[in-house]
């Protein structure tokens, strides 16, 4: 479970999970302090964690060496009624790009789009 808890600055955050801690806000313009992740920021955060670590998965069930994989993940919030991800995967090492774009390929149904790909509704807990 994910606990927000408000601090001293305005609309800062603190963000755990019972064992990690980030904080959040939202931008100066909008009252924030702009210098922590925006909400939004979190879901790409999510998403491009998720993904980078399943194309590692991937590479590692492949039994391929590789010296790190980027990716980068944006989200697209600007046609009403369609949200967007855009993402960007780099896996640096000495592997062929055929086989690099197979391993992402493998990898592009993680378990955050998983997630974020359903039908999605909200609910107070009990």
């Amino acid at each position: 479970m994910i606990t927000a808890e408000s601090d001293n600055k305005n609309y800062s955050t603190c963000v755990s999970n019972g064992i990690a801690v980030i904080n959040s806000d939202t931008t100066e313009d909008k009252g924030g302090s702009g210098e922590y992740f925006r909400p939004h920021d979190l879901l790409c955060a999510a998403y491009a964690s998720c993904l980078n670590i399943s194309v590692r998965m991937v590479l590692d069930k492949m039994d391929l060496k590789y010296d790190k994989v980027i990716t980068n993940v944006d989200v697209d919030r600007e046609n009403e009624g369609n949200t967007i991800f855009v993402y960007h995967v780099d896996n640096i090492g000495d592997i062929d790009i055929p086989t690099k774009e197979a391993a992402i390929t493998k990898a592009l149904n993680c378990p955050v789009r998983k997630t974020l790909s359903k039908n999605i509704s909200f609910q107070p807990m009990k």
